[in-house]
């Protein structure tokens, strides 16, 4: 099973990379609030540096939380939805030679693609079912190869 599949209401589902992420840049966000108003409570700057103590303001430690959460909102939706439109663009890819087709309308091979757009290193390698398909196929090439061989010269029976 997928590390990215989970199960709802008895069938699995795929779960989208992007929320993911959505979820992660939250949690900062969640945590910058959570410093906030800690920060407000016990006075931060003054047990570290030593400043002046500065009584608890809860409107301070508000208006700064409505920043954050602005800040948050805007970044998050911002992103989630740009992701998104990036990868609407590889939806079209041929069938056949899975090239994708880019902006300008050509079609580019998805390596290429993804080294001109996105700030990747590709590492190719052939996956477990490739690789013993490749595997056999080479086998077959030098077992025929053998064979010609074989037919080439003659009495080597």
């Amino acid at each position: 099973m997928s590390t990215d599949s989970e199960y709802k209401d008895g069938a699995r589902t795929r779960t989208d990379a992007f929320t993911n992420v959505a979820f992660w840049q939250l949690m900062a966000f969640v945590f910058l609030m959570c410093f906030i108003w800690l920060n407000e409570y016990m006075d931060l700057p003054a047990i570290v540096f030593g400043t002046c103590a500065v009584g608890f303001d809860p409107y301070r430690a508000a208006m700064l939380s409505a920043g954050v959460i602005t800040a948050g909102i805007i970044t998050v939706g911002h992103t989630y939805e740009r992701q998104r439109k990036m990868v609407q663009q590889l939806v079209q890819t041929c069938l056949y030679c899975h090239r994708v087709m880019n902006e300008d309308g050509r079609w580019e091979h998805v390596e290429e693609y993804f080294v001109r757009n996105f700030p990747v290193s590709l590492n190719t390698s052939a996956c477990p079912d490739c690789q013993q398909m490749l595997e056999a196929v080479d086998a077959s090439k030098k077992k025929i190869a053998k064979i010609q061989d074989e037919k080439l010269q003659p009495g080597a029976n």
